[in-house]
């Protein structure tokens, strides 16, 4: 629960420093005194939109901090668990600042956080019920966000959701198949054009540089075996002066040498004699290769006109000739997969299918539970209705299912709230048949049964008893403060008979000091309590009776 509101220089509050209570505190005071101040303060602290207009007028900044109590709540624990944000002795501490350029920071716990963190957190705190909250009952989106809300929907809800995100990612999907298919038709087109004309040159990998190697051999034929023929004369043909013959003459001089001195040039006449036969076997390899020389004119010109293809494909796909067998393996494999396109579309058409029917049968389990929670809620409004001065009140929730609706993260349902005020009067919408006053008094009743359920420590309700008064206005501070049993309720209000049911009462002044206005919240204590309750009883002007019936009215309440 909130235990202490703390506000420096936002909008015309200088300093103020509340401590909050269990149980129910109502909030009261002259009319524009800034009643609703701490509450939109808090408002902020826990994640509302900031400006530079929250900012005291002169001041360069405003800072407003929340502590709470949340020894109770396994949902806060486990929120600051996941968000790896200290717990300090079963209390949470929420520091908001904002300057006067408008920037803001945010803290929990000391801890640096993100406005998103920070709503998140809000929500398990506080729940924050506005004066003009019933005029939301027109909407038809809120009606079945109550609904839902009663009916614990949210785990069902975000699993319908999914689906239907994934039901509109798959047509996203199919959509864009479609659009594409004049562009992938025509590459289509291109690609078995390409492919063909390559296919008939029959490329293999590393093929133009063999060409190219055996073209330049046959056009310089003659070259190669002159060269050939020089190599092998110096090699063998004089048998003077050839390298064959100098080897060999070496070889009988150093045999001379070993017979002499034995051992002595082993090693010499050993490299001589290998030298001889490299040599010999050199000669038999040029003349091999020379023999296979051939001036072979048709050859010649099958290979220019074969690397000539070569060229000239390589040129007009903008890719080196010897790149053309990788450069129509590419192409091949694009074909491929874009031949595939059609089980794409059929294994999307197959992926609607079924995530279209998984969401139809979650649509309709959100319908049923609707249903379900309609008919309760119904019942427990009416009866609300009744305690609140309309004897005859009795409201209906109608919940109609579209099985074949569009997917929707809501589901297939209309849910339309229809009440009848009248003996014999049929239920109709709100806007037609209720007047200001009794739809107050049902947004009223809406909210409280929905506190019941809802485990948010801190309830706030700022004004939402307008257009109620008299007896009806006793119910409605009983059922407030009945609520601040299970929880902490502050409510701002107007009436007597609420305040008077109240079990702590803060009081809101407007003061001028030294030609600045401020505001200011304090408790009262419990004769100034009957002195407050007297002046909302009779006005500025506050007689006997009135505090007698302001006593009265709190004996009732057992205050």
């Amino acid at each position: 629960m909130l235990t202490q509101l703390n506000i420096r220089n936002f909008a015309i509050v200088r300093e103020l420093e509340i401590d909050f209570k269990s149980g129910m505190t109502c909030v009261t005071g002259e009319t524009g005194a800034g009643k609703s101040i701490a509450i939109d303060a808090l408002s902020l602290c826990l994640g509302g939109r900031a400006d530079a207009a929250s900012v005291r007028t002169g001041e360069s900044k405003a800072e407003i901090t929340a502590c709470f109590d949340v020894s109770d709540s396994a949902a806060v624990k486990a929120f600051l668990d996941e968000n790896d944000l200290q717990l300090e002795d079963s209390g949470v501490i929420i520091r908001r600042i904002i300057t006067a350029d408008g920037k803001s920071k945010a803290y929990i716990n000391g801890t640096a956080t993100t406005l998103a963190q920070l709503k998140a957190l809000g929500e398990l705190l506080v729940i924050i019920h506005g004066q003009h909250a019933h005029q939301l009952l027109f909407k038809q989106t809120y009606q079945t966000a109550i609904l839902d809300k009663y009916a614990d929907l949210a785990d069902l809800k975000q699993k319908l959701g999914a689906k239907a995100s994934l039901i509109k990612s798959i047509e996203t999907r199919m959509r864009e198949l479609a659009q594409n298919q004049a562009q992938f038709e025509a590459r289509r087109e291109l690609l078995e054009f390409q492919i063909a004309e390559l296919t008939r040159l029959e490329p293999r990998e590393g093929e133009y540089q063999e060409l190219d190697q055996e073209y330049n051999r046959l056009a310089n034929a003659g070259e190669l075996i002159s060269s050939c023929a020089q190599a092998s004369d110096l090699l063998t043909a004089n048998e003077r002066t050839s390298a064959l013959a100098a080897v060999q003459n070496a070889i009988r001089s150093i045999e001379k040498v070993e017979e002499t001195d034995p051992g002595r040039m082993s090693n010499v006449l050993s490299m001589l004699s290998e030298a001889e036969i490299s040599i010999q076997e050199s000669y038999d390899e040029i003349r091999e290769y020379a023999d296979g020389i051939e001036c072979d004119p048709q050859r010649m010109s099958f290979l220019e006109k074969r690397i000539a293809l070569y060229d000239s494909l390589g040129m007009k796909y903008h890719v080196a000739p010897e790149e053309l067998f990788g450069h129509l393996k590419t192409l091949e494999q694009e074909f491929s997969s874009m031949s595939n396109l059609q089980d794409s579309r059929d294994d999307l058409a197959k992926e609607q299918e079924e995530a279209t029917a998984a969401y139809r049968q979650l649509s309709l389990e959100v319908s049923q539970k609707r249903l379900a929670a309609a008919d309760t809620l119904s019942r427990r409004i009416s009866a609300h209705m009744r305690d609140l001065a309309m004897p005859h009140g009795v409201f209906t929730i109608k919940v109609v299912h579209d099985p074949q609706g569009a997917p929707s993260n809501s589901g297939n349902d209309s849910v339309d709230f229809l009440v009848s005020v009248n003996p014999g009067q049929a239920p109709g919408p709100l806007n037609a048949v209720v007047s200001g006053g009794e739809l107050s008094r049902i947004s009223l009743a809406i909210q409280e049964i929905h506190a019941e359920k809802v485990q948010t420590p801190t309830l706030i309700f700022d004004e939402v008893d307008t257009g109620i008064s008299g007896q009806t206005a006793a119910v409605v501070g009983r059922l407030l403060s009945n609520l601040g049993a299970s929880a902490q309720v502050i409510c701002v209000t107007h009436l007597p008979q609420v305040a008077s049911k109240a079990h702590h009462q803060m009081f809101v002044e407007k003061k001028v000091v030294d030609n600045s206005t401020e505001t200011g919240m304090r408790e009262l204590s419990e004769e100034e309590r009957v002195r407050e309750i007297a002046r909302l009883l009779s006005g500025d002007a506050i007689t006997d009776n009135a505090l007698a019936s302001a006593r009265d009215l709190l004996k009732d309440s057992g205050r």
